[in-house]
């Protein structure tokens, strides 16, 4: 980590309804790894601590190793999931930063969860222009992101003038439905 960044946590978003999937995305294996597990695992690696899931299966994650904090507004999308994450470094700890992850990323490496720690401003890991669910908030924008009142993760992005920073699309292909794996 850079920039003089003291901690970054990492966020596994957890807690979708997995409808396409018909089963819970974060438990689904890909290689024979839960996909939640694979996420956290690329966050750990690049150094985030703690590693936590927002949202999802408690008893389930947990099973796997996984702490889970869970969503104050369940079923809102992901935007309202990561403003739970910002509320809760707000009163943590003000110098920490954090990595927010989608769960059905089984792509997810080290080293692109690394290109985007330490930035001095928000950035979202991204592809032809479009942001994937993999979003970088330094200390700085916490508040900010606490504050929010985005319904969708894209506003929130703008709202927070967040940096897209390119990727190979293999990286952060999500998973949706069982025809995907």
């Amino acid at each position: 980590m850079t920039s003089g960044v003291t901690s970054a946590a990492g966020v596994v978003l957890a807690g979708g309804a997995s409808r396409r999937m018909g089963a819970d995305k974060a438990l689904v294996e890909v290689a024979g790894t839960a996909m939640a597990r694979r996420v956290a695992g690329a966050l750990a690696a690049a150094g985030c601590t703690p590693v936590w899931c927002q949202g999802g299966d408690a008893a389930a994650l947990g099973a796997l190793g996984l702490v889970v904090r869970a969503d104050h507004r369940p079923g809102q999308g992901p935007a309202a999931a990561i403003t739970d994450v910002a509320r809760w470094l707000a009163t943590a700890d003000a110098d920490a930063g954090a990595v927010v992850a989608a769960c059905d990323l089984p792509g997810l490496t080290a080293a692109a969860v690394a290109a985007l720690v330490g930035r001095p401003r928000p950035a979202a890991l991204g592809v032809d222009g479009r942001p994937a669910l993999v979003v970088w908030l330094p200390p700085g924008a916490v508040s900010a992101v606490a504050a929010s009142r985005a319904t969708r993760y894209t506003d929130l992005l703008a709202e927070i003038s967040t940096e897209l920073v390119p990727i190979d699309p293999a990286v952060v292909r999500n998973v949706n439905s069982p025809d995907q794996l």
